[in-house]
């Protein structure tokens, strides 16, 4: 896998630049390392499949990104900085996260991992 191309999906996705982007890098580290762990060494060693797997990496960083900068900011603006998110964005960074993991489920160690709803 390869740290530039995680980087570069997250960018693509958060339509995040400079010095903002650099803030959120760690998240993009962490999401790294957590692909690698549930990766196949055979995945691992294709590089087909590392960037296909870098790509999934990006999407959970956007995801942690999502997460971490508030499900349920509405709109916040500081100077020319303007911040827009709402549960929708949750929503759909969750559905993206969900349909990325399953495009490269062939490169992933087996597990008794799956996305439910529980509803109180």
């Amino acid at each position: 896998m390869n740290l530039n191309d995680v980087i570069r999906r997250f960018a693509l996705i958060s339509g995040l630049e400079g010095e903002e982007l650099s803030r959120w890098l760690p998240v993009c580290v962490d999401a790294m390392a957590e692909v690698h762990n549930l990766a196949t060494a055979k995945a691992l060693s294709e590089e087909a499949s590392c960037r296909r797997l870098s790509s999934l990496a990006g999407v959970l960083a956007y995801y942690r990104y999502v997460m971490y900068a508030g499900e349920n900011v509405k709109s916040f603006g500081a100077g020319s900085v303007s911040v827009t998110y709402s549960d929708d964005t949750l929503k759909s960074a969750e559905k993206m996260w969900e349909t990325e993991f399953q495009a490269v489920s062939e490169l992933l160690k087996p597990s008794d991992f799956c996305f439910q709803r529980v509803r109180i």
